[in-house]
């Protein structure tokens, strides 16, 4: 009788997953109990969930090993990436907090749905087995549907919450096809054993091929890749700002680390075929994303276009895939959490009750109206734009860097037109603010809690921050990346 073999089983490994969960479930229950004015402490619960699940994360720092019988990984490259979810989660609880309290959706589920969806994006860093990684993907997925809608009240919520349901999970079944195809073709789904099957003899196998371009449809979409990205602007406008907030930087992160795992672990014998690829990828994504920035009147819409373009700009570093181009794009998706949060936070506060002021005319006057709002704004566009001194300067010169050191000299070229283009839009904002509309008081005056506050220094300082000082962050992210090799 064959014996029985028990996995290996490491709790400490899930700490952090196990502190997101029970946290998650405990806000469910407390929302039975939560009297109306009770509910910002929720918000402060599932705060205290996040920076927990963050203290647990960072005391596996250095850790390499496999659990779980190898479905389950832990190392650097995972630990960077869920110090940066707990990041984009912490940064939206709080400027949720005040937000959702004015929009009447401050309850308990709310909360639990942002902690499983960060549950989800955990999972996925640490996936070493393409089921795990698809488990995490439809936790994290099937939360952010219901985030999107979760203002019941308002049409555009609803609208936004179906496109992204039917658009999700058509891409979701089209990955999973692709990850049946390669495990059709290889007789594995871990990535390592993967990886040692197709550096045997299956190079040429037209049904692996099929797989891996399957697959990579399906993370193209989760990353709103061009032409995979017609879901976003619609869904962004749709769904709450704090929630747009938190899709625009930590699910679309769990899906690059979920994506440059599976490439350059299960498939580095293949690079030849789909490099080529993420390169068509990545221009089709910066010029499209641009282009269509640029004709929008609507902020919302506008960082929704940008979210796009700034995709294409990390899919640069995947399609070098060099050591210095792979910690480019760990660096600039930090980055990317700071800002483009911190761009939505202050349009969901100059937004207003239903988000009824989200065009740029709702703008005008803000520098005089509301200094602080504006300046904080203003130093957000900036590091998107790539202005110097700011992060988003810093990430996108090292990314440029990478391609021009390895002699993808059109590809840097093109992302240094498409930030050049860039720049128009982001601007077109700051004339609003403070080129027009001086003296108009017809606007309601805009008030911020201090949680939003605390939002806002932390976004701001990291900005700054990461762009005068990004030499350790860099070696962080470097040593992320290897630590996975």
């Amino acid at each position: 009788m064959k014996p029985i073999s028990i996995p290996d089983i490491s709790l400490g490994a899930i700490a952090p997953e196990i502190t997101l969960t029970v946290v998650a479930l405990t806000l469910l229950m407390a929302e039975v109990f939560a009297d109306k004015k009770g509910r910002d402490n929720l918000g402060y619960i599932a705060l205290g969930g996040v920076a927990l699940a963050g203290y647990f994360t960072y005391a596996l720092k250095g850790a390499h090993f496999a659990t779980f019988g190898g479905l389950y990984m832990v190392d650097d490259f995972s630990t960077f990436f869920k110090l940066i979810f707990t990041l984009a989660a912490g940064l939206s609880i709080l400027i949720s907090i005040k937000y959702g309290k004015d929009e009447g959706i401050d309850h308990g589920e709310y909360y639990a749905m942002l902690l499983f969806t960060t549950l989800g994006m955990f999972v996925m860093a640490s996936g070493e087995d393409l089921i795990t990684i698809f488990m995490g993907l439809e936790v994290m997925s099937i939360s952010l549907y219901v985030l999107a809608g979760i203002s019941r009240g308002r049409a555009i919520s609803n609208e936004a919450a179906i496109k992204y349901f039917i658009l999700g999970a058509f891409s979701s079944g089209i990955l999973l096809y692709g990850m049946a195809l390669i495990y059709g073709a290889t007789g594995a789904t871990g990535l390592s054993a993967i990886g040692s099957a197709v550096a045997g003899n299956l190079g040429g196998n037209v049904m692996l091929s099929v797989g891996i371009v399957f697959v990579m449809v399906g993370f193209a979409f989760k990353v709103a890749a061009v032409p995979f990205h017609m879901w976003t602007p619609d869904v962004y406008q749709g769904a709450p700002a704090p929630v747009a907030a938190f899709m625009s930087a930590g699910p679309k992160a769990a899906a690059f680390a979920a994506f440059i795992r599976i490439l350059i672990e299960a498939f580095p014998a293949m690079r030849g075929h789909w490099y080529e690829i993420v390169w068509v990828l990545a221009v089709v994504t910066m010029t499209v994303g641009n282009m269509a920035a640029l004709n929008q009147e609507n902020v919302k819409r506008m960082l929704a276009y940008s979210s796009i373009s700034h995709a294409g700009y990390i899919l640069v570093g995947l399609a070098v895939g060099t050591e210095q181009a792979q910690s480019s794009m760990l660096f600039y998706l930090l980055v990317y959490t700071f800002m483009n949060i911190g761009a939505f936070a202050v349009l969901s506060v100059v937004a207003g009750k239903n988000e009824e002021r989200t065009s740029y005319s709702d703008f005008t006057g803000l520098g005089y109206k509301s200094p602080v709002m504006a300046l904080v704004l203003s130093i957000m566009i900036f590091s998107l734009a790539g202005i110097p001194p700011m992060a988003g300067f810093m990430g996108k010169f090292y990314i440029f860097m990478s391609a021009i050191n390895e002699g993808f000299i059109y590809l840097a070229i093109i992302g240094v037109l498409n930030s050049v283009v860039s720049v128009f839009y982001y601007l077109k904002l700051t004339v609003y603010m403070y080129m027009r509309g001086e003296g108009e008081t017809t606007a309601p005056a805009i008030t911020f809690s201090p949680s939003m506050a605390v939002a806002l220094a932390l976004s701001v300082y990291g900005v700054i921050w990461l762009g005068v000082n990004p030499g350790a962050y860099i070696e962080m992210a470097r040593a992320a990346f290897l630590s996975f090799q």
